[in-house]
C-alpha cells in the first residue's frame, strides 16, 4: 500500500512542472508540421502563375537562393527565383510571432521582465536580465533591432504556454494560406523554422497591414528605458538597412544564422504610389542581401514592358517575371 505522502508529493511535482514550463531552456515543438491547426485558404500553383509567361527582358545572376517581388496591388510576382523553396528564414520569423502576440489583445503599456531563460543561447543583446520594460519597447527591439531576448518576453507575456504560442504562430500561417511555412519557436534562431520566398513576401505585407507592426518597421532608431531600478537608456537602430537607401521603404525584416544566410524582406513605394514586396532568402552575406535586393525592387519599378493583368488577390501573380539563373 502507498504512503499518503507520495500522493501529496506527485500532486507538488505536476504544479511545479506546469508553473515552470515557460523556465525550459528549449522550444521543442518541431516534431509534426501536420499538428497545425486552422482554416487553410490554398492557392493552387496555377492560379498563382497565371498570366503571361515571364519574358526574358532582364537577366540577373543573383547569389541569394531565392527571391522574389511582388506587386501588392496587382497581385503579380514581378521577379522570381525559386520562389517555392522552403529554406530556413531565421529572424524574418518574427514578423509572424508580432502578428501572434499583437493577436493576443495586450496592452502595450503593461510591462514584463528579461528572465535568464529569456536571455539563455540569446545572442548578443543590450538587454540585460532583469530589466523591466514596457511590451511596446520589447515590440520595436524584436522587430528592429531583432532581439530574441526581446521576442521570448513577449511570447511569455502572452499568456499563451510556449506549444501555445508555438501552435498559434503555425495557426496563423495556415489561415493566411502560408502552405510552405512552419515555425518551431519564435525567435528563428531554430533552423527548422523554414517558409518560401513567396511564403515570406506574403507574411511580410499581411504584417505591415497591422498599423503597430508598420510604425515600428519603418522606423530608423527608437530610444527607450528600462522601469526598474536601474532605468538603464537603450538606443537601437534597425538592421534593415535599406531604410538609410534611396529607396522609399516602408517597412522590413532582417535575418541571419549559420543554415539560412542572410535573408532580407522588406516593402518599397515607388513614384507612381506602387507598393513592392521583395524578399531575397540565403543570401552569402550582409551586403549582398542588400544590393541584390535593392537591384531588383529598381528593376521591377523601372520595368516597363507591356503586361497582361487581371484582377487577382495576393498571392496570385500574373505579367511579367524577370529570369534568374
Amino acid at each position: 500500500m502507498r504512503r499518503p505522502g507520495y500522493f501529496f508529493a506527485y500532486v507538488l511535482l505536476a504544479l511545479l512542472i506546469s508553473r515552470t514550463e515557460w523556465n525550459n531552456s528549449h522550444w521543442n515543438f518541431c516534431k509534426t508540421p501536420q499538428e497545425n491547426s486552422g482554416p487553410r485558404y490554398e492557392v493552387s500553383l496555377q492560379t498563382i502563375y497565371k498570366g503571361q509567361k515571364a519574358k526574358e527582358s532582364h537577366t540577373f545572376r543573383l547569389r541569394s537562393k531565392a527571391a522574389v517581388v511582388l506587386d501588392t496591388k496587382e497581385g503579380e510576382i514581378l521577379f522570381e527565383k525559386n520562389i517555392e523553396q522552403e529554406f530556413p528564414v531565421a529572424s524574418l520569423t518574427k514578423l509572424m510571432s508580432a502578428l501572434t502576440f499583437l493577436e493576443t489583445d495586450p496592452d502595450l503599456d503593461d510591462t514584463a521582465a528579461i528572465t535568464r531563460v529569456d536571455a539563455r543561447h540569446s545572442g548578443r543583446d543590450q538587454l540585460r536580465v532583469g530589466e523591466t520594460f514596457a511590451l511596446r519597447d520589447l515590440l520595436h527591439a524584436s522587430l528592429m533591432s531583432s532581439s530574441n531576448r526581446a521576442t521570448r518576453t513577449l511570447a511569455r507575456a502572452s499568456g499563451l504556454s510556449q506549444s501555445g504560442f508555438t501552435a498559434r504562430m503555425n495557426r496563423k500561417a495556415r489561415e493566411l494560406g502560408l502552405l510552405s511555412s512552419f515555425f518551431c519557436e519564435p525567435t528563428g534562431l531554430d533552423e527548422q523554422n523554414r517558409s518560401s520566398a513567396l511564403d515570406c513576401a506574403k507574411l511580410l505585407y499581411y504584417a505591415l497591414q497591422d498599423s503597430v507592426i508598420r510604425s515600428i518597421a519603418g522606423k530608423t532608431f527608437y530610444e527607450f528605458s528600462s522601469l526598474n531600478k536601474w532605468k538603464r537608456k537603450h538606443r537601437i537602430g534597425s538592421t534593415n538597412k535599406l531604410l538609410f537607401s534611396s529607396l522609399n521603404v516602408k517597412g522590413g525584416k532582417t535575418g541571419y544564422n549559420g543554415a539560412s544566410g542572410w535573408c532580407l524582406g522588406t516593402l518599397v513605394e515607388g513614384d507612381d504610389g506602387r507598393e513592392l514586396v521583395a524578399v531575397v532568402l540565403g543570401a552569402p552575406s550582409k551586403r549582398t542581401r542588400f544590393r541584390e535586393i535593392r537591384s531588383i525592387v529598381k528593376w521591377s519599378i523601372s520595368e516597363n514592358t507591356e503586361q497582361i493583368k487581371e484582377p487577382i488577390a495576393l498571392g496570385e501573380s500574373g505579367g511579367t517575371r524577370a529570369k534568374v539563373y
